[in-house]
C-alpha cells in the first residue's frame, strides 16, 4: 500500500470515529467520567488529523 492511500485511510477512519464520538456526546452522556473521556477522545483525533494535514503539507511544499 502507498503512504498515500495509507494517510488518506488513516484520515477516513478518524473522522469516522470522531463522528461517531459527536453523535454520541450530542445524545448526553450521564456519568461525567465517561463524558470526560469521549471528549478528550475527540480532541486527540482532532490533533492527530491536524497533524497529518499539516504533514501532507509540509511533504508537498518540499519542507520535510
Amino acid at each position: 500500500m502507498k503512504d498515500e492511500t495509507a494517510i488518506y485511510v488513516i484520515l477516513k477512519r478518524i473522522r469516522e470515529r470522531k463522528e461517531q464520538l459527536k453523535e454520541i456526546i450530542a445524545q448526553g452522556i450521564h456519568d461525567f467520567n465517561e463524558y470526560n473521556k469521549s471528549v478528550g477522545e475527540y480532541k486527540g483525533y482532532n490533533i492527530m488529523e491536524q497533524d497529518i494535514q499539516d504533514l501532507q503539507k509540509q511533504e508537498e511544499d518540499g519542507n520535510t
